[in-house]
């Protein structure tokens, strides 16, 4: 939701920003979606986990480096309170996704704490983290 809200607020200033930031925000609710429906389907949990990553390398180098692309190239953006933990959100996933995937099960069970009490903890307080990101908005200018 996070990249939904950048592009509202980017779309007047910087509208290929704006543009950016609808394209990934609606490919990441599409994956959100797909994975809703089908949460073993390991096509697209890897390409979601990829683009977060993608995506979270992105941010890191627009912080350190400055924007790629675009009429500001090279310019160092600010590092903001929501940003940061949306692109920590990402990476967690990122990270979550692989363990998934790629831990060898033991005694017939895949990450249990996944589907256990710790997940049931754990999603709502993922999920109110990122609905207090989108309350606060995107990121610093």
């Amino acid at each position: 939701m996070i990249h939904v809200v950048a592009a509202i607020e980017h779309v007047a200033e910087d509208w290929y920003l704006g543009v950016f930031f609808v394209l990934v925000g609606a490919v990441q609710l599409l994956a959100a979606w797909w994975i809703y429906r089908r949460p073993m389907d390991r096509r697209v949990l890897t390409a979601a986990a990829l683009g977060g990553v993608a995506v979270a390398l992105l941010w890191i180098f627009s912080r350190t480096t400055g924007i790629p692309f675009g009429p500001e190239a090279g310019k160092v953006s600010k590092v903001g309170v929501a940003d940061t933990i949306a692109t920590l959100q990402q990476l967690a996933f990122a990270a979550i996704v692989a363990a998934l995937l790629w831990r060898p099960e033991r005694g017939g069970q895949r990450l249990p704490w996944l589907s256990g009490s710790m997940a049931a903890r754990l999603t709502p307080a993922l999920l109110s983290a990122s609905l207090l990101i989108a309350a606060l908005g995107g990121h610093e200018h």
